[in-house]
């Protein structure tokens, strides 16, 4: 795979209101309930530094987390019997959702190459995306779909090579994601903030 240079369109909208900024860490002690693989579950962001827990609505008892890098972009993954997943070891985040600025607008893209380390692997696999956001609604009450095609080289892969899509849906009220298929552990909905 030849690298992506990192890059973002800058052609910025004449209107101001027409950028979304997407907040650069999710607000600490937000409760979400999440449907994911057909369950039911709590989504706690746990610090200021992007950790959301995934609470079992029925045990209260965290299942596993997941760590989020600036502008809401992935960073890290720790899952139920599976080794770490680490997307900024090697380099920045994977930037799924807004690039590295945080802004957003309808049409805009960015691309990227980033490296994702496992303890099992000495070498990380190598991430080439393409991404593209549509932005839809009302002022305050916004959706950026963010779409990207990713190649994937490295030695975790079979055969060494594979394609996949990603989408990441945002709600600009929420100021959190709506909908999520990041990777194949986290595809998911969130019905809706729960309030205290």
């Amino acid at each position: 795979m030849q690298p992506l240079p990192d890059q973002a369109s800058m052609n910025t909208p004449q209107d101001p209101a027409q950028i979304i900024v997407v907040p650069e860490w999710p607000t600490p002690g937000k409760r979400f309930l999440v449907e994911r693989d057909g369950q039911q579950e709590i989504w706690l962001v746990k610090d200021n530094n992007g950790t959301i827990e995934f609470i079992d609505s029925s045990t209260q008892q965290t299942k596993f987390w997941i760590r989020l890098g600036r502008c809401l972009s992935f960073s890290y993954l720790q899952g139920p019997g599976a080794p770490p997943h680490d997307f900024g070891a090697m380099g920045q985040p994977a930037h799924h959702t807004v690039p590295p600025d945080c802004k957003v607008w309808n049409g805009r893209t960015w691309s990227q190459t980033y490296a994702v380390q496992m303890p099992r692997l000495s070498n990380p696999c190598y991430y080439g995306a393409r991404r593209k956001a549509t932005v839809e609604g009302t002022p305050g009450r916004r959706h950026v779909t963010s779409d990207s095609s990713v190649e994937i080289t490295g030695p975790g892969v079979r055969g060494g090579y594979s394609t996949t899509q990603y989408r990441v849906i945002y709600s600009e009220e929420m100021q959190f994601s709506k909908e999520l298929a990041w990777l194949h552990w986290a595809q998911g909905g969130v019905l809706r903030e729960l309030k205290e």
